[in-house]
């Protein structure tokens, strides 16, 4: 005889010391399980895999750099950050010359950026405006000699 009593939620066999077990019965119960279980444990919405656990476990990756005066510089990341902020330490986020802005702060996300930074990929390319703009204008103070910066990268 089969199992004379089920479980409430699965289903599987509650064989009593009188049930005699059947193959069928241990085949059904291995089949409910894998497929409630195992689904379950698929699902990527309830449960994270490695790149979910990342961005859970380290959701932001601090560097700090110092700017050559180069024209523009490279950061490579080992994840595609899906937004940046880059920011001169003790320095405002703008500064005013008296004749123009330099700008010592900039932000990349959502496939938006401010002048001086750019984002693709991995990597976070930042840059220094070489000429000063004419009055009025702007530049990008984002590799200047000498300065030391911090790159927030999101996950």
């Amino acid at each position: 005889m089969a199992a004379s009593e089920k479980t409430e939620v699965l289903g599987l066999s509650l064989w009593a010391g009188t049930d005699k077990p059947r193959r069928a019965d241990f085949v059904a119960d291995n089949s409910a399980l894998e497929t409630l279980v195992g689904g379950h444990l698929q699902n990527a919405d309830l449960h994270l895999d490695d790149a979910r656990r990342a961005r859970v476990d380290t959701p932001v990756e601090v560097r700090t750099y110092t700017g050559t005066g180069a024209v523009s510089r490279s950061l490579v990341f080992d994840f595609s950050p899906s937004a940046v902020i880059v920011f001169a330490i003790g320095k405002g986020a703008s500064e005013y010359t008296g004749a123009y802005t330099k700008h010592y702060a900039g932000f990349s996300a959502g496939g938006q950026h401010s002048l001086g930074v750019a984002l693709s990929t991995v990597q976070v390319r930042v840059s220094q405006t070489q000429t000063e703009p004419e009055t009025g204008g702007s530049m990008a103070a984002l590799n200047e000699t000498g300065v030391t910066y911090a790159v927030l990268a999101f996950r």
